[in-house]
């Protein structure tokens, strides 16, 4: 009776995971098509572009004056210059409909100052800049006049700026 005890658990475990196990019999052409592998494809028959990489020299320099240098841009078919300087942030936000809004009204209020409104998009903002000042301090200047006018969230912010634009 001691010993029943004992192998009925032992009988239950080793049949009930035998018995776990399906068998599935493969046709003979099933068979056949898993055993073997069509080589016959040649990728030198291929005719694409070599993509060639140059050795490089190793005469790698850094120029850190490449960011002070004059950036030329296309803008309505005449040629402007962009250099390293600052703008004032106005607004940042996920609204196309809330940017655009505060774009026309900052045109309308910086009209008088000569100064420029700019908008971006860098997701997931978009964002509305004035001004194009080369020195910080002008930059906090246009920024003070910002928030007389209810932009309390103004700061400057550097930029690539268009010196020969208004509001220097």
């Amino acid at each position: 009776m001691k010993y029943a005890r004992l192998l009925i658990p032992i009988l239950v475990f080793v049949f009930g995971c035998g018995a776990s196990q399906k068998t599935v019999k493969m046709q003979p052409d099933q068979a056949k098509k898993t055993s073997s592998y069509d080589e016959s494809f040649d990728p030198l028959s291929l005719k694409d572009d070599d993509i060639v990489i140059k050795p490089n020299s190793g005469k790698q320099q850094k120029d850190k004056s490449t960011s002070a240098k004059p950036v030329e841009k296309k803008e309505d078919g005449q040629i402007q210059t962009e250099v390293d300087g600052y703008r004032v942030q106005l607004l940042a936000t996920r609204s196309i409909e809330s940017a655009t809004l505060i774009k026309q009204k900052a045109e309308e209020q910086f009209a008088p100052y000569d100064y420029k409104v700019y908008w971006s998009f860098e997701a997931p903002f978009y964002k509305i800049r004035i001004g194009d000042v080369l020195k910080r301090t002008e930059a906090e200047t246009i920024r003070d006049l910002a928030k007389t006018m209810g932009y309390d969230q103004a700061f400057p912010v550097r930029s690539k700026v268009h010196p020969q634009s208004g509001g220097m």
